[in-house]
């Protein structure tokens, strides 16, 4: 084990996060994971509350039923600074964002893994051939996330698809078929799944349907911090 024994993990929905974090918890050796959830503890009716309003970012997060609920960034960002204070009261010397998308604001007293920044200075660090395809996980996400990645200079291929299972989002593509042909007809060269519910085994469909480069955020994100604590 390296130089950090803890590390806090902060999703904006609810812990745990049996979806990913066990996956990059293979990823960091014997490190402690501390893991909290800016919406644990709320009841449905208070989530509600939390909803997207008028031009407010839409956020999309996997509750401990299974289920997903949507919320909007200014009412949920109050929440995850909560969250960060509170994994770091707890020893956290090293905190990850369960998130892609971007926050501003956010406060901490020691470092703070946030995903969105890890993609971005990934993607530049690469050049491929085509468009740049991205896998947002819904319907309702795709005009945000097509000017996010439009503002950082990219032709953007946008798919929506839940990792959340079916039934999460109907406007979007049922299977890895459909949207392997949607990334295809739009000429991505390389994949990026934009939202840290996607995990390998989306990865492992597309590549083999599409043959081009996929990065799975969640894992992108692990093998950084794997690397920050000396693993």
């Amino acid at each position: 084990m390296g130089m950090i024994a803890k590390i806090g993990m902060v999703t904006i929905g609810q812990a745990p996060r049996v979806d990913v974090v066990p996956d990059m918890a293979r990823l960091l050796g014997g490190a402690t994971i501390i893991e909290r959830g800016a919406l644990d503890g709320l009841t449905r009716r208070e989530m509600e509350s939390l909803a997207p309003v008028g031009d407010d970012e839409i956020l999309v997060t996997r509750l401990v039923d299974g289920g997903s609920v949507f919320v909007g960034k200014p009412h949920v960002t109050p929440l995850v600074q909560q969250r960060i204070d509170e994994v770091e009261r707890e020893g956290a010397a090293l905190t990850v964002l369960l998130c892609t998308g971007t926050f501003k604001g956010l406060r901490a007293t020691r470092p703070l893994v946030e995903p969105d920044k890890i993609l971005l200075g990934t993607l530049r660090a690469i050049t491929c051939p085509g468009r740049l395809g991205v896998l947002t996980p819904s319907s309702r996400h795709v005009p945000q996330t097509e000017a996010r990645w439009r503002s950082h200079g990219y032709d953007p291929v946008v798919v929506p698809f839940s990792p959340y299972g079916p039934g999460h989002d109907d406007g979007a593509p049922a299977s890895a078929a459909d949207i392997a042909d949607a990334l295809a007809a739009g000429g991505a060269g390389l994949v990026v799944l934009d939202c840290i519910g996607f995990n390998r085994e989306t990865r492992a469909q597309l590549q083999a349907r599409l043959g081009v480069p996929v990065l799975v955020a969640n894992l992108l994100v692990a093998r950084i911090v794997a690397e920050l604590i000396g693993e």
